[in-house]
């Protein structure tokens, strides 16, 4: 098993790095918003049993 750095393995898969605001967890206020929308929905699930049915459901909130 082999590792790479993680600036190598983000420029091998074509991925570019935002460096606008490191280390803060709310660099992109549009998807935040989104998750709180979700999180905070009527309809959302207390819990959600597997990874699989995670994305089932933000598939049907998120169109």
């Amino acid at each position: 098993m082999t590792s790479q750095g993680t600036v190598q393995l983000l420029a091998r898969l074509g991925v570019n790095r935002s460096l606008g605001r490191p280390r803060v967890s709310d660099d992109n206020p549009f998807a935040e918003a989104q998750f709180k929308t979700l999180k905070y929905h009527p309809g959302f699930p207390r819990r959600l049993p597997d990874q699989d049915a995670a994305i089932a459901y933000c598939r049907s909130f998120f169109p």
